[in-house]
């Protein structure tokens, strides 16, 4: 292990200030933020609507005037099933069924005492993304020191994407809360509890095969690795349970439509147009709109059209796009430090979730939001940034403009993430 970084790895059993603390240091924080980003929102539907991008209807719910710039996009489809279930009436079409159960399951349970499925939505993002918070800064606090682990909250909340944390109707707070206490309870020795937690995730997000994947692997190097299978207890196979929400969700789509893998295949649907495959994983629609780029650019200057598009919104688009690549290739950078500090359970957890992050889009559109699953990233940032404070002021600095200014698109109806 690199001498440089052992000195920020604390006793196992010894961890700084009073656990109370620290999880009132990482509600502060994220109050902080969270405040901070409803502010954002509100002004920017106030003030910049006449900037906006794709029409949103207005809606009508409680505290609407203030929070209604929360529900876009993927916001859509959960109220729709919410409030009608789920259908998959044309095959070959769009359809909700590409949306894991699990989140709204949990906002059609609290829909039933705030008596609005769309606040429902805004306010479960809001308590998972400080539960989330709370049990990231735990995880993290076990393994580097105070100040550190202070740091890595900071990192994970001005990340330029996590307004999804923060009151968006998405599923990616749930799953990061349910994925953070899987594996704590992986490391309190709970390895059934684990799997049942980690079952919640998976039924949320796809991104959950990687969960599965990184709780067999840590419940394999916590007891010696794979050269000591022999000493695994068979409460550890409890981690197993983690794929049943995965399991259970391909069951109940086959039985009902004939198809395990609808929610992958849907996904190549007109107008998400991206099926498997290698126009898909090799990224040639994001390698075209790279080439393009510069006529994009020269026609908003000019204010013509290219093609009969609007070259302002294809450029804006285009480096938001390259802005999610830039994420991925510094997810894949800190992997390596995650490996290295935190074992290969870990390091396997973040390689998969970088994996399916990067091969399930055709141009990187996504990626941003789904590396706020790869949780141990932002701790391994944080070792990084830590003793360099120039750079540690210019990266938050960067990212907090960065999440306002894409906080603020996504209000107003541009499809950013």
């Amino acid at each position: 292990m690199n001498t440089e970084f052992e000195a920020r790895i604390p006793a196992r059993g010894s961890h700084g200030p009073d656990r109370w603390e620290a999880t009132r240091d990482a509600a502060v924080i994220y109050g902080i933020v969270a405040v901070a980003l409803v502010v954002v929102v509100a002004a920017s539907r106030a003030w910049l609507s006449r900037w906006s991008g794709y029409p949103v209807p207005p809606l009508d719910f409680p505290g609407s005037w203030f929070l209604e710039g929360w529900v876009r996009y993927d916001g859509g489809w959960y109220r729709d099933i919410v409030a009608h279930g789920y259908s998959y009436a044309v095959p070959g079409s769009q359809g909700n069924v590409a949306f894991f159960p699990g989140y709204p399951m949990v906002v059609w349970v609290a829909a039933q005492v705030i008596r609005s499925g769309t606040l429902a939505g805004i306010v479960v993002t809001f308590l998972a993304g400080l539960l989330a918070a709370i049990l990231f800064h735990r995880w993290a606090h076990d393994r580097v020191d105070p100040k550190t682990a202070r740091l890595a909250v900071i990192a994970l909340l001005l990340y330029p994407y996590a307004w999804y944390l923060c009151g968006a109707v998405y599923a990616d707070a749930l799953f990061l809360a349910c994925a953070v206490g899987a594996f704590l309870l992986v490391e309190a020795d709970h390895p059934i509890l684990a799997g049942i937690v980690g079952a919640m995730a998976t039924a949320t997000r796809p991104v959950g095969i990687a969960l599965v994947v990184g709780l067999v692997v840590l419940t394999i190097e916590r007891r010696g690795g794979f050269r000591r299978l022999r000493a695994l207890r068979p409460a550890d196979f409890g981690v197993v349970l983690s794929a049943a929400g995965l399991v259970s969700w391909s069951v109940y789509q086959w039985r009902r439509w004939g198809d395990p893998w609808l929610f992958v295949n849907i996904e190549g649907a007109p107008g998400w147009d991206q099926p498997a495959g290698a126009r898909t994983w090799f990224k040639i629609t994001f390698l075209q709109r790279l080439h393009h780029l510069v006529g994009w650019m020269n026609g908003a200057m000019n204010g013509t059209t290219v093609n009969g598009t609007r070259p302002g919104a294809e450029a804006a688009y285009t480096f938001s796009i390259v802005l999610q690549a830039l994420c991925v290739v510094a997810a894949i950078g800190l992997a390596w430090v995650v490996w290295r500090r935190f074992g290969y359970g870990y390091g396997t957890y973040v390689v998969v979730v970088i994996t399916i992050a990067t091969i399930g889009t055709k141009d990187f559109l996504g990626t941003g939001r789904y590396l706020l699953a790869a949780f141990p990233l932002f701790v391994a940032l944080a070792v990084v940034l830590i003793d360099r404070r120039a750079v540690r002021i210019v990266t938050l600095g960067i990212s907090a403009v960065l999440l306002i200014v894409l906080t603020s698109a996504y209000s107003r109806g541009y499809y950013v993430a």
